[in-house]
């Protein structure tokens, strides 16, 4: 029902004040609307949900929003309603996702269409109160920008985007300032329009100025231009704003309250260990981004083989002029972890050639890579090798490896450097510019395009003339990086007035320093700037606490996470590093594959619990689908098995050193626990086994009963026939005259006899026949 002309909508400005701040809850909103005396008819139908679920078309919102304004202006007061409603849509979206997609979709449509919709708003002071609110809503762009910056570990974004977003908001304020009806700064909550914006504007102001001082502290900690004092100062001075009555109200608390938590656990560390002082000279990253494959045919081993074979007799047909396309294919050189100690036999094809039966890979070498920070003035960083690695075993990967800082940078990685190394293989780093030197489509991320080049091998079907070449990644979940410090150095209090020495750091020492970088993986969405800085640092594994075991220098550090492996072996040569980098990714990229053994048995699992169903709801089940589906089981377990054995085998690596590093890996990366879930589907297909082996010996039992009956039904009947002509036979010659009547009595009773003996038998046997 509509308001009487001129009468102001009536809302609990006071009650949706409290629940905006105290989660971004867009319920009183929503009530205020229903419970007015306004008609914008399927509000909630146009407007909740827009800022979650699929992309949204632009245009569609845009025709919503504008439609909204519209139907709004002729009442006062609903047009700031509205526009607040739309306002905290968006603030609450952004509480429950970080895909801020269809939230500047929202922003965008809003900003567009309120400008020729504002005209039709007779109030100048309700239109003045919502184009500041529609300016303020401008400035989440930035916000969202900012988020992207903490994800990318980067300060500079951070700041830049946090800086736009308090001056935009400042600006606000002083202009609402002018409009003379703010209400007061503190107390309860406000009860107009007016103050209900001024308190949003002064909680966020708050937030975001103390987000920028945080980052501004990190950036010149990274940079070597504050000292310890200073970080305790600042931390100090934001744990004040923590405690201001405008920001206490507010979610926001919460979320500043993460990055001084940051700062002072930063000024904890800088105290007690030599974080500033620890860099990493020739610090190097490799991204695994495994994927797996399928062919036409169940057998996953033989279309694996298929696959490496196709790519080394078709490779050349792959080289093309795409941006994704390989410049060369070739056999990829392994180290002999592979072969060393194993048979080997003579390959006619190659002559006199000794040719290891080794563990194979194939690799499409593509063009380099480069990534470049969004923030502007950064440098791009690479060149990154990319290739694409096919496996005979079937963990192919996309391989993706460099530096982690720009060429031209002089100064040694730090743990900063680390961090980004880390978040950029954990699949939750924010969106970057990732290009290859072919040119073509940026990509948002590495696994992004992995993801872009998986798909194209998906598609070269033709090409590999491999049928049905069926291929699936997922990066969010796999992406893994495998960071190796050849030298790590860290500067140690000289003796009197002498300065620092630097000196050659411990694997103890790097812990002590980083510890919960190296030992936890990274979150999707980051709190702040090196979130790291805020855990406990959990210790190495009891049962693992270095990887390599026996193989391990003296102060080395080998330690891993289900997204990233740390390797320091100081003092060892590139040459002895090899094998075990091979070992590593072999495992982490063995993680997709151990997946889609699962999927594989699942799959058999599906179709053998359906035909179960079916008995079990009365259908007769033929011998021939029995046998044929159990069959398949049987193949399915063997398969499955039969790789899983070679997981464990001195098949893959035969020196007793990498055996147990291969031991050791398979534990710290998750493919343990993969395999014990691989193990429950492989003792639920054994079961399903057993269950269609009974089945089928029914079934088998009910045809050669049913055979059988049919046989016997024959002989009674025609044992029936032959009774009766002795019966006449007996008749003719004792009693030539006439048979007696109780002759003729006995006779029909004992034909009855066996007629009802024919039926009983014929039930019998009937349900023999069917039974199970």
């Amino acid at each position: 029902m509509s308001a009487p002309a001129g009468a102001p909508v009536d809302v609990d400005w006071a009650r949706v004040a409290t629940e905006f701040h105290r989660d971004r809850d867009v319920i009183a909103t929503r009530t205020a609307i229903a419970a007015s005396r306004v008609d914008l008819g399927d509000f909630t139908r146009a407007v909740e949900g827009l800022v979650s679920g699929p992309d949204r078309d632009p245009a569609e919102v845009t025709a919503a929003v504008g439609a909204l304004w519209s139907r709004a202006a002729g009442e006062p007061g609903t047009t700031f309603l509205l526009a607040f409603a739309l306002y905290a849509e968006v603030q609450h979206g952004w509480e429950l996702s970080a895909d801020t997609v269809n939230m500047s979709v929202l922003i965008e449509a809003a900003r567009e269409t309120w400008g020729s919709a504002r005209t039709a708003v007779e109030d100048p002071g309700e239109r003045a109160l919502v184009d500041l609110l529609v300016r303020h809503l401008g400035d989440l762009l930035a916000a969202f920008e900012m988020e992207n910056g903490l994800n990318c570990s980067c300060a500079l974004e951070t700041i830049q985007a946090a800086g736009q977003v308090a001056d935009g908001t400042a600006s606000v304020l002083a202009d609402l300032g002018e409009l003379g009806a703010a209400g007061p700064a503190v107390g309860p909550a406000p009860a107009t329009p007016a103050g209900l914006l001024r308190r949003v504007l002064e909680a966020h102001h708050l937030y975001f100025d103390g987000v920028r001082l945080s980052a501004q502290t990190i950036l010149e900690h990274v940079l070597g231009e504050v000292e310890v004092e200073e970080v305790e100062a600042r931390a100090a001075a934001l744990q004040q704003t923590l405690r201001d009555e405008r920001l206490a109200v507010d979610v926001y608390q919460s979320e500043l309250r993460a990055h001084v938590m940051a700062l002072t656990a930063l000024a904890a560390r800088l105290r007690s260990t030599a974080l500033s002082g620890l860099t990493f000279p020739d610090l190097k990253v490799t991204y695994v981004v495994p994927f797996t494959a399928r062919g036409a045919t169940d057998n996953l081993a033989r279309d694996n083989e298929r696959l490496v074979g196709a790519v080394r007799r078709n490779g050349h047909r792959l080289i093309g002029t795409g941006p994704l396309a390989p410049l060369q294919v070739r056999d990829l050189e392994l180290s002999d972890i592979w072969s060393h100690g194993r048979d080997e036999v003579f390959s006619e094809s190659r002559e006199s050639e000794l040719e290891p039966t080794a563990y194979e890979v194939v690799t499409a070498v593509l063009p380099d890579l480069w990534i470049q920070p969004r923030a502007p003035g950064l440098p791009r960083l690479g060149p990154y090798r990319v290739e694409i690695r096919f496996s005979s075993f079937g963990n192919h990967h996309v391989r993706i490896s460099g530096p982690v800082q720009p060429a031209d940078d002089d100064r040694p990685p730090g743990y900063h450097d680390l961090n980004q190394a880390l978040r950029r293989g954990s699949g939750f780093m924010g969106a970057e510019d990732v290009v290859l030197d072919s040119g073509g489509e940026a990509h948002g991320s590495v696994g992004q395009l992995a993801a872009a080049v998986v798909e194209m091998v998906s598609g070269w079907d033709d090409l590999l003339e491999v049928r049905k070449l069926r291929c699936h990644v997922d990066p969010a979940i796999d992406t893994h990086a495998l960071v190796t410090m050849p030298e790590a150095v860290v500067r140690t209090p000289g003796e009197g007035d002498a300065p620092p020495r630097a000196v050659e750091a411990t694997g103890e020492q790097i812990l002590d320093a980083v510890g919960p970088l190296l030992l936890i993986p990274a979150e999707r969405t980051a709190a702040g700037l090196e979130e790291w800085l805020r855990y406990a640092d959990p210790g190495l594994d009891a049962d693992i606490p270095n990887f390599l075991g026996q193989l391990a220098p003296l102060d080395s550090l080998a330690v891993q996470t289900a997204r990233s492996t740390c390797l320091y072996t100081p003092g060892l040569p590139d040459w002895s590093l090899l094998g075990t980098s091979e070992l590593i990714e072999f495992v982490v990229s063995s993680r997709a594959l151990i997946r889609q053994w699962n999927n594989h048995l699942q799959e058999a699992v599906d179709v053998a619990t359906a035909m179960l169903r079916r008995r079990l709801a009365g259908e007769s089940l033929k011998t021939d689908e029995v046998r044929l589906l159990r069959l398949r089981l049987a193949d399915h377990g063997a398969l499955i098995r039969q790789q899983r054995a070679l997981l464990h085998s001195e098949e893959l690596a035969r020196s007793p050193g990498h055996r147990h590093i291969l031991d050791n890996l398979l534990h710290t990366s998750g493919a343990s626990r993969l395999e014990a879930e691989l193990a429950t589907s492989i003792s639920e297909l054994d079961e399903l086994y057993t269950q269609l082996g009974d089945d089928a010996a029914a079934v088998e039992e009910a045809r050669t009963a049913a055979y059988q009956n049919l046989v016997g039904l024959i002989l009674f009947v025609l044992a029936l026939f032959s009774l009766a002509d002795l019966f006449g036979f007996v008749n003719d010659s004792v009693f030539p005259a006439r048979t007696p009547g109780v002759v003729v009595a006995a006779e029909l009773v004992t034909y009855a006899l066996a007629i009802v003996g024919l039926a009983v038998w014929g039930v019998v046997g009937y349900r023999r026949s069917t039974r199970g």
